[in-house]
């Protein structure tokens, strides 16, 4: 595993990040709030940003970009045919972001299927005070049936069934 100083986008170039809560900064995003800006980064498509050899042994993706999933997706579609068969995608899924862009949870749950992944609702309240009774009696993903009207967590994975097996 290694770590790569960039941002996950569709573009490659400079990418002008915001703080929208400054005791927060998981919360950092591409869409611009009425709070602080942090200096650009720069921004390329997975595909630029991590080798074959390495899509080629990845199990796991996570993307958690406060609402810019949706580029981070289409910067990944070039990637997708270099992952291995039982790779997946866990995307934070955040509506409201979504919609300040004029793009939609359901457009990023289409792109997916149309690359054969399977949409999976991953249980999270988002409580902190919640993880460590989730972490020792994990819930398997269930099959995501209607587009997330709210913040969610999915997993996408070419296998198709009711749920996700737990890994053991």
């Amino acid at each position: 595993m290694h770590t790569v100083r960039s941002a996950a986008s569709d573009t490659t170039g400079a990418l002008t990040l915001y703080l929208e809560d400054p005791s927060n900064l998981g919360h950092t995003t591409a869409i611009r709030p009425a709070t602080s800006t942090r200096p650009p980064r720069s921004s390329s498509p997975l595909s630029d940003l991590i080798s074959r050899a390495d899509l080629a042994t990845t199990r796991v993706i996570k993307i958690d970009v406060e609402g810019a999933e949706a580029a981070a997706i289409r910067g990944r579609l070039p990637a997708l045919p270099y992952l291995r068969a039982d790779a997946e995608l866990v995307v934070e899924v955040t509506p409201r972001l979504r919609a300040k862009q004029g793009e939609s949870a359901a457009a990023i749950i289409a792109t997916l299927r149309t690359h054969g992944f399977h949409p999976y609702t991953l249980t999270n309240d988002y409580d902190p005070a919640t993880y460590p009774r989730a972490m020792r009696g994990p819930q398997p993903p269930i099959r995501c049936t209607t587009t997330p009207k709210d913040m969610t967590d999915l997993v996408f994975a070419h296998t198709d069934a009711t749920s996700l097996p737990l890994a053991p």
